[in-house]
């Protein structure tokens, strides 16, 4: 462990450095006591008979002393050391069962640091002593201390989960020696979603419509309590949500590699809080597998949103691409092949964060196909087109298990994406498809607010398979 601003605690460093002066000292006193002896010889050997007698005593004197003081330094030495180790070995075993509980949490807790920013990873952020603002790197139980450390500046750090090192979480800051972002994220358990999609298939507006019912309805109905990170998020949240109520489309994201957007949630039937993460790109971003090198967070996913511009579709595209109701409508298709996007995605996964090209994909992917209020799509792919299939296949009992099953017949038989659904299913162990407006209308020139529909669904079903505290919950008395 490197060197911590810290003072270290006794019995990791000046125990042992009291036992070795203690035996130092007691070792030279030993020798100079015998050294006093032999000098005394040096006066009386060439004196009376009597004298020399008593040197002879004087020398037998300082070897006895070399023998046995050294033999009695010997035992005392001993017996010092296994007094000093009787009494260190509950505080080593103290230690080592408190680190190996602070790690067990951890890792059960799926507990992480992410920086929302530059998307370092590490196991706990950096503190800064709030008294003295100098940075302590590993604030865990350790040599400095077991549950709390003392700063060289005398302030006290709690170093342990239960003594609520969240405390600290305002001076918390990414380990990242580039980045340095002062972090609030307070130790929670992260689930971290990237929204993949090409650009103009409405990942921003998904985001923020699917937040709003998710916060507005699926929260409160659980009993949760909802909070932003930041008031960062909080404010481009409330900007946005106004934006919707007078008609107006969220600005086109132009980041190739995004900030977080983060809110936590707060249940009394499990801790820490938990923590989501979205990555909302821009579209642009999948145009080349460079774009996405500085995508880190792709290797500590949970998950992954998939959202689909139905006009990307060949097979649907060209059913509606000589009508100018396509454009007149506000409708802007994805150039973009939702292809080209899931396969950059799935070379990055290859190439940067050891998935092999053989390998299946262990988390849960929500393919989402958007825009199903244009024309007709709601009656072919939407809830009524659902509810037909329902009709038609009676072993089908839930409208989410309709969409997913008509979904994937379309794509096979009428679509020509056999060769994706393949895709998905060789990469994917667990998938599902769902239909969605973002908007819940086109956007034309109207100022009337919009209302998104079905968002809620792709989001709920994600978070219950990522995570099993959300998965009890969300999945109790419902199915998808």
């Amino acid at each position: 462990m490197e060197p911590q601003p810290a003072v270290k605690s006794y019995f990791f460093g000046k125990g042992y450095r009291d036992l070795f002066k203690t035996m130092k000292d007691s070792w030279k006193m030993n020798l100079a006591s015998a050294a006093n002896y032999w000098g005394k010889t040096q006066d009386c050997w060439h004196k009376s008979h009597l004298s020399k007698f008593l040197c002879i005593v004087t020398v037998f004197s300082a070897l006895s002393i070399v023998v046995f003081g050294s033999l009695w330094f010997v035992c005392l030495s001993l017996v010092h050391t296994v007094i000093l180790a009787a009494l260190f070995l509950p505080i080593y075993l103290s230690f080592s069962f408190f680190w190996c509980l602070e790690r067990a949490h951890m890792l059960y807790r799926g507990i992480f640091t992410a920086c929302p920013r530059c998307h370092h990873k590490s196991d706990l952020p950096h503190y800064l002593c709030p008294s003295c603002k100098v940075v302590h790197t590993r604030l865990i139980p350790s040599s400095y201390g077991i549950l709390k450390r003392v700063c060289n500046c005398g302030y006290e750090l709690p170093c342990f989960f239960p003594q609520r090192r969240t405390r600290l979480k305002d001076y918390a800051r990414c380990p990242n020696s580039d980045c340095h972002h002062m972090l609030r994220t307070e130790e929670a358990t992260p689930i971290c979603i990237p929204i993949v999609g090409g650009p103009s298939v409405g990942k921003t507006c998904y985001l923020f419509s699917a937040t709003y019912d998710f916060l507005k309805h699926v929260a409160p109905r659980k009993n949760w309590k909802t909070r932003f990170l930041n008031t960062q998020n909080e404010k481009l949240y409330e900007r946005v949500l106004e934006d919707f109520k007078k008609g107006i489309v969220p600005a086109k994201t132009v980041e190739l590699n995004p900030t977080a957007f983060n809110f936590f949630i707060t249940s009394t039937k499990w801790s820490p809080e938990k923590l989501i993460y979205f990555y909302d790109a821009a579209g642009e971003a999948f145009q080349s597998d460079d774009n996405l090198v500085a995508h880190r967070f792709y290797g500590y996913l949970h998950g992954f949103l998939f959202i689909i511009d139905p006009f990307s579709i060949p097979g649907i595209f060209d059913k509606y691409r000589d009508s100018t109701k396509l454009y007149d409508a506000g409708i802007k298709p994805s150039e973009m092949m939702l292809e080209d996007a899931f396969n950059t995605m799935i070379r990055n996964l290859e190439k940067n964060h050891k998935i092999r090209s053989d390998e299946q994909i262990d988390k849960p992917c929500a393919v989402v196909i958007n825009k199903v209020d244009a024309f007709d799509l709601e009656e072919v792919i939407g809830r009524e087109g659902a509810k037909k299939r329902m009709i038609n296949d009676p072993s089908i009992k839930d409208i989410s298990e309709a969409v997913d099953s008509l979904c994937k017949e379309l794509f096979t038989n009428q679509w020509g994406l056999g060769n994706f659904l393949r895709l998905m299913d060789s990469r994917f162990r667990t998938y599902r498809f769902f239909t969605c407006s973002a908007l819940g209308r086109s956007p034309n020139s109207s100022v009337k607010p919009f209302r998104p529909y079905r968002v809620r669904e792709p989001l709920e079903w994600l978070l219950a398979e990522a995570d099993r505290n959300l998965g009890r919950d969300l999945q109790k008395n419902k199915k998808f």
